[in-house]
């Protein structure tokens, strides 16, 4: 994967009820995750149309969901994802 610092876009984690933020803290150190997350509750959750815990999003720079998945996305599925927006904005 090329080198993301300063790239176009957001990698966004949203838990929704399933870890207060302190545990979502937590689990973020212990498992290495370098993106934004947060512990979305009530309307922050439907105001992002979260069926499910986790969902990722990738957001382009003009701040639309270039892609979404929920649940557990695979080793490959974010990156190859990312691959693909920065093939396109390139």
């Amino acid at each position: 994967m090329a080198k993301l610092e300063k790239k176009p876009f957001a990698l966004i984690g949203l838990n929704v009820n399933a870890y207060s933020a302190n545990k979502l803290k937590e689990v973020m150190v212990k498992e290495n995750l370098n993106w934004r997350s947060t512990a979305a509750q009530g309307r922050n959750a439907l105001d992002w149309n979260s069926p499910g815990t986790p969902t990722y999003y990738i957001i382009d720079s003009v701040g639309v969901i270039r892609y979404k998945w929920v649940g557990h996305p695979g080793a490959n599925a974010i990156e190859d994802g990312l691959d693909k927006l920065l093939k396109q904005i390139e």
